[in-house]
């Protein structure tokens, strides 16, 4: 059965944060050796045809995650040296949710674990 975590990241306006977000893939990636790239953000800003031409959004990354272990990703990313931390969103629905919650660094930094 699936339990799919829905995330959206902006690291921060333009913050050129593709190195911060491969280090966030890597080091999620040992959570789950059975299934490499399983729990992979991607960039999705740079698809100009799901942003109507040739206006893109700012840096945006996103992945649908079966069966993420939330409170490590927070963890994981909540230790990232992120470009503008102020400026710093995630999106983030669970499964079975109707909408998305908006957590801050300082959120990720507290969140409980498990």
């Amino acid at each position: 059965m699936s339990a799919i975590t829905t995330i959206l990241l902006s690291p921060g306006g333009w913050a050129d944060d593709d190195d911060v977000v491969a280090e966030l893939n890597a080091r999620l990636a040992p959570l789950s050796p059975d299934l490499p790239g399983r729990w992979s953000l991607r960039n999705i800003s740079t698809e100009d045809h799901a942003w109507g031409g040739t206006k893109r959004p700012p840096h945006l990354f996103g992945g649908a995650l079966n069966h993420l272990p939330f409170a490590e990703f927070a963890r994981i990313a909540a230790q990232l040296p992120w470009s503008d931390p102020e400026q710093f969103q995630l999106l983030v629905m669970g499964d079975g949710e109707g909408r998305f919650r908006t957590l801050t660094l300082a959120d990720l930094r507290a969140w409980p674990t498990d």
